[in-house]
């Protein structure tokens, strides 16, 4: 009777040992992204009339690997594209791109089906746009990469064993671009008058995406 019970302790620890367990020791996201630039004084510089984008619909993918159930860290990379102005009738302005690298820690509230969870990220933001051809507005390409930071959060619904839907995910990202050192690294064009106090040094920007999570 004793080494019977003894048996059922240990059978009942091994099943709270694997439930313990019961979280994935990696996952891959990729999915959709829109993100929302900040173009704070960029329509002051244009022409009126020029339309100034701020959505640029894209792409995102991640690779996270979790300690523990509750504690993880991710390598996030999303690129996202647009033409950055335009103007009714006029053709040949510049696309642009918008790319960002991150890596931070990842905290999971794991449960049956729902994943509610919160991140950081820490590393660069490459942003760059082709030349333009419209000849009232010849303007070079240019090219700038720069520190950037993330916070937010997000939620995943557990789909099957392997696969769960993220229902949405939504970053605050910092950026660290010098517009004005953008405007004078560029050939050919000058500095707006004032550049210092009409473009800050940095852009607050908002980040969504959702997509599908491999476990």
């Amino acid at each position: 009777m004793r080494k019977a019970l003894l048996v059922a302790l240990a059978i009942v620890m091994c099943g709270f040992y694997a439930v313990a367990q019961d979280y994935p020791k990696a996952e891959l996201f990729g999915g959709f992204s829109l993100a929302h630039l900040d173009t704070e004084n960029v329509q002051s510089i244009l022409p009126a009339g020029t339309n100034v984008k701020e959505w640029y619909p894209g792409w995102e993918f991640a690779g996270q690997y979790n300690f523990t159930k509750l504690l993880g860290v991710k390598a996030d990379i999303s690129g996202n594209y647009g033409q950055p102005v335009s103007f009714p009738g006029v053709t040949g302005f510049p696309s642009g791109r918008a790319y960002t690298f991150l890596f931070g820690p990842v905290v999971s509230f794991r449960g049956d089906r729902i994943t509610p969870f919160v991140h950081a990220g820490f590393g660069g933001s490459h942003i760059s746009s082709d030349a333009s051809t419209v000849k009232a507005a010849a303007v070079p390409a240019i090219s700038d990469t720069a520190f950037a930071f993330a916070l937010g959060g997000g939620v995943d619904w557990k789909l099957t064993h392997h696969f769960s839907w993220r229902l949405g995910q939504f970053d605050y990202v910092y950026t660290k671009h010098d517009g004005c050192a953008i405007f004078a690294a560029a050939e050919g064009v000058a500095i707006p008058a004032g550049c210092e106090s009409k473009f800050p040094d940095h852009q607050n920007n908002f980040h969504f995406s959702t997509g599908i999570v491999i476990h």
